[in-house]
């Protein structure tokens, strides 16, 4: 039995001489190092150890996937709704990330191959319309200040619509001038008498004029991707210009500055986003 402190420290004091049993005692009230202190011998720790779960009940809650799964993610996200992905993705700040066409679902951007099948579309189609605008540039394209005579030749042909008809009757059944009759007056053309007189009229003057057209170039094209300087072969500092997006098709704004009468440089309020068509006339 231990003996109180008290009563120790009263066996050790000045002028004492403690006895065996004394000493016996003291050493008695103290736990060695190598005496093992038993559980219920710590005051309150049965108490607590009755408060806490074993180790069976805690292994089996570390393996439970559907503990607290009404508040926690599963790794796989199985247990997610769709109210909870697009929490995630809101508060992740991914809510506005593209996606593209897979897994039965529609995406929100299209793919490169997509893009480029776009692409290839607005091409052709651009390649056609540069056909057609060559084409009629060369139709109308000319220097020729009494090239107002064409609509001499145009409003011959609206006044003259039946006999038109049976010119064309007359190249079809090679029948003779003779059903074709003039009308108005070309005192300018020199002494016209027959249809056929003035078929080689008009036929000369076309010509000429598709020959001063083709002697001289007034278009110039070229695709750019931004600020350039364009080297073009018109050799004139008048001329028009026209730029529009090759994807969008839209007129683009643009600031243009003659180097000489060679090259001129084109600058842009902002950077393109796609390729720009040029297309430069002279005038």
């Amino acid at each position: 039995m231990a003996v109180p402190l008290t009563t120790i420290f009263s066996w050790f004091e000045k002028g004492d001489t403690p006895t065996q049993d004394q000493f016996q005692q003291t050493f008695s009230s103290f736990r060695h190092l190598e005496e093992k202190i038993k559980i219920d011998e710590v005051a309150g720790l049965p108490e607590a150890f009755q408060k806490t779960l074993s180790a069976e009940t805690f292994t089996d809650h570390l393996n439970d996937e559907s503990a607290h799964n009404s508040v926690l993610a599963k790794l796989n996200a199985s247990n997610l709704t769709p109210a909870n992905i697009d929490q995630w993705k809101e508060k992740l700040k991914i809510n506005l990330a593209a996606t593209i066409d897979g897994a039965g679902e529609t995406g929100n951007v299209y793919t490169k191959q997509q893009i480029g099948e776009i692409v290839n579309m607005f091409q052709a189609k651009d390649n056609e319309m540069l056909e057609a605008i060559e084409t009629i540039n060369e139709l109308l394209a000319s220097d020729d200040v009494n090239l107002d005579k064409i609509q001499e030749i145009v409003d011959y042909i609206k006044e003259n619509r039946q006999q038109i008809e049976l010119i064309k009757e007359t190249l079809i059944s090679g029948s003779s001038d003779d059903k074709i009759r003039l009308l108005g007056s070309y005192s300018n053309w020199g002494a016209v008498t027959y249809q056929n007189q003035f078929n080689d009229l008009v036929y000369g003057k076309i010509q000429r004029v598709e020959e001063e057209v083709a002697s001289e170039k007034i278009t110039y094209e070229q695709r750019v991707r931004g600020d350039s300087v364009i080297k073009h072969d018109l050799d004139t500092l008048s001329f028009v210009i026209d730029a529009y997006d090759i994807v969008t098709m839209f007129t683009v704004p643009l600031k243009v500055r003659r180097i000489d009468t060679k090259s001129i440089e084109v600058l842009f309020d902002s950077i393109p986003p796609n390729i720009i068509q040029l297309t430069i006339k002279k005038i």
